[in-house]
């Protein structure tokens, strides 16, 4: 789970900008939060939205947290640099900075970094009193000096320090420590496995493997539940079987596939899931099928019609990618960022997912968050909210970005939807006087 995200110099981040999601005073919707139990415990809050304008920075945030988890578990690209740019010189170091809940631990790990490489990078183990170093890397004078206070054993200092002096530039400790088989930190290995259990959704994402899920007939049966009770008209979703002739792959592709179903029982292909296929072995043989995803409505008589994804709704699409992420949240201590939670759905089917969500967390005592990006003011409603759970981002008069949580005000008004709309919380579009000509 994330306490808190600080940035700066990055997007439209330019001095240190923090948003936390520890929990505040409230005793509305106990659920929502995995309360301290002893002093050092720090309370977390499961859910939260984050308002803004077009271009206020809120999805900046979501942007910002997927590259420190690319840096963390693979390495750093240029592509990664994204300094602030509304200043007459640009450049400097950009840095983020996570602290997260791991089980019972808690952890405060961070980089700052160039296009040419990693500058610094830290990780603490914290709680509310205290912090201890795990380990710090930083650049002097062209050299990385390293520090691993905890480390005591002989054997384990020689192989860490061996491992620090390898690690290059464009690649963090920790992928460096992932990759070699690093030995003698666990809390490395605790935060490497929390960045693994990190999902982030964009509005360009597609659920992948969507169709290798369906031979599972328990994840299939609770995915159709969930599309019945959407009610966006598709009764399931199915696997149709496909000749080989009518598959929209090349050749070449195809032949790949037929030399790699030699070494396991199913290949998903294809970019995304409107274009996929899935490959199952029937034996030992090399004989195989082609299935194709496909949607089941339901016609008056009872009898059903297939049609192609191609053939259905943006919103119902966008309902493929969040379904499996309510399946998964049930089961398991997962961590999801949803830039845009509302493109493409209509108001109540947002408001569905957040009261389906809150379900969950009646019924689980779950160490699960679930964080969104949305314009949906409906969600100002606090039904399935609270208020030190929703954030506005806007940008000040330097087109900096800056946050404040609903908590901060002291408007208490009834209608927050009423009077985020009537900018009383800002974090909206203002608009200039237009006139026709």
């Amino acid at each position: 789970m994330i306490l808190r995200a600080t940035f700066r110099n990055i997007y439209s981040f330019k001095d240190e900008t923090s948003i936390s999601f520890i929990a505040g005073k409230s005793d509305k919707l106990p659920e929502h939060l995995i309360r301290a139990k002893n002093r050092d415990d720090i309370s977390v809050l499961k859910a939260s939205a984050i308002y803004g304008a077009n271009a206020s920075g809120k999805s900046n945030t979501i942007k910002s947290i997927d590259i420190l988890k690319k840096i963390a578990t693979t390495g750093l690209k240029t592509s990664f640099y994204h300094p602030f740019k509304m200043v007459d010189s640009v450049g400097g170091a950009s840095k983020i900075e996570l602290e997260i809940k791991v089980s019972d631990k808690y952890y405060a790990y961070g980089i700052e970094y160039t296009m040419n490489g990693i500058q610094e990078e830290w990780l603490y183990e914290i709680n509310k009193r205290t912090e201890q170093e795990i380990f710090t890397r930083k650049l002097i004078s062209e050299k990385y000096s390293y520090s691993f206070p905890k480390i005591t054993s002989s054997e384990n200092r020689q192989f860490i320090q061996y491992l620090s002096e390898g690690t290059p530039s464009d690649k963090s400790f920790l992928s460096e420590y992932k990759t070699r088989n690093g030995r003698g930190i666990d809390p490395i290995k605790n935060v490497l496995e929390w960045f693994s259990k990190l999902k982030i959704i964009f509005p360009d994402y597609k659920y992948q493997g969507l169709s290798f899920k369906l031979k599972n007939k328990e994840f299939k049966n609770i995915f159709n539940k969930y599309l019945c009770y959407f009610n966006t008209g598709i009764t399931q979703l199915d696997l149709s079987l496909v000749k080989k002739e009518n598959v929209d792959l090349p050749q070449e592709l195809i032949e790949k596939v037929e030399n790699d179903l030699k070494e396991s029982t199913g290949v998903m292909v294809g970019s995304t899931m409107l274009d996929s296929y899935y490959f199952e072995r029937k034996g030992a043989d090399g004989t195989y099928n082609i299935y194709k995803l496909i949607t089941i409505h339901q016609l008056e008589n009872g009898n059903n019609v297939s049609f192609e994804m191609k053939e259905e709704s943006d919103g119902s699409i966008r309902l493929f990618d969040f379904i499996p992420m309510l399946i998964d949240i049930k089961e398991n201590n997962s961590v999801y960022l949803i830039d845009e939670i509302d493109r493409s759905l209509h108001a109540k089917l947002s408001m569905a997912i957040f009261e389906i969500y809150s379900k969950i967390l009646g019924k689980k005592n779950l160490s699960t968050q679930l964080i969104c990006t949305t314009h949906e003011s409906n969600l100002l409603s606090l039904k399935d909210l609270r208020e030190d759970e929703i954030w506005f981002a806007e940008k000040d008069n330097t087109g900096a970005t800056h946050f404040t949580s609903l908590s901060e005000y002291k408007y208490r008004e009834i209608n927050k939807q009423k009077g985020y709309l009537n900018g009383r919380y800002g974090a909206i579009p203002f608009f200039g006087n237009f006139e026709i000509d």
